[in-house]
């Protein structure tokens, strides 16, 4: 299984204004990608908030901005995981997002309970579930849950296991759960889908 951080990588695919492709060849997004692939979880955090800033003011819903929401999500998971932030200062960061677009990384769609893959949530194709951890898979950093927006057919999402899928929505509602081992919690409506190879 590729590690998160490299599919990351894979979302630029989604990339189709201008600007935004400007960002992706700026050094600041390097860096961000750099820190993310070393979870770099302060640096990443830093970055991505701070490029997300900067192309928001004019392009609010641009598919840059929703890639660098969740980038921005996943380090404060990271930042929440590692106890640099409590749980109430990670819910406050991110709270702010609820009812905007993100994109998610591309993952391996699976029959099984595997990490960082997507899988039925209710053994309908309805709704899908993730399971996003650090790139070791040691850390659960968010469950999150995809309320499809049209539901996909069931032989093919089983025919599709193994295929790399991109998945992406509308925050719902996020919040924090577990105490020991904090995570977010993450429901996305209108969720759709793309399939790597097509």
């Amino acid at each position: 299984m590729k590690i998160i951080i490299t599919i990351f990588f894979l979302l630029l695919a989604f990339l189709s204004r201008t600007n935004a492709q400007s960002v992706t060849h700026s050094k600041e997004w390097k860096d961000l990608i750099t820190s993310l692939q070393n979870e770099n979880w302060q640096v990443a955090n830093e970055l991505s908030l701070s490029i997300l800033n900067k192309i928001t003011k004019d392009s609010p819903d641009d598919v840059a901005s929703a890639i660098l929401r969740y980038m921005y999500i996943y380090s404060e998971a990271g930042l929440m995981n590692s106890n640099k932030v409590t749980k109430s200062e990670a819910l406050k960061n991110v709270v702010g997002f609820t009812g905007q677009m993100v994109i998610l990384p591309s993952h391996p769609i699976s029959l099984k309970m595997d990490f960082n893959s997507i899988r039925l949530a209710n053994g309908k194709t309805d709704s899908l579930f993730i399971t996003s951890t650090n790139k070791d898979a040691t850390s659960i950093f968010s469950f999150e849950y995809i309320v499809m927006n049209k539901q996909w057919p069931l032989d093919d999402f089983k025919n599709s296991a193994g295929s790399i899928c991109r998945l992406g929505g509308t925050i719902r509602s996020i919040s924090v759960e577990g105490n020991m081992l904090p995570r977010f919690r993450i429901v996305l409506d209108h969720g759709i889908a793309k399939m790597e190879n097509k």
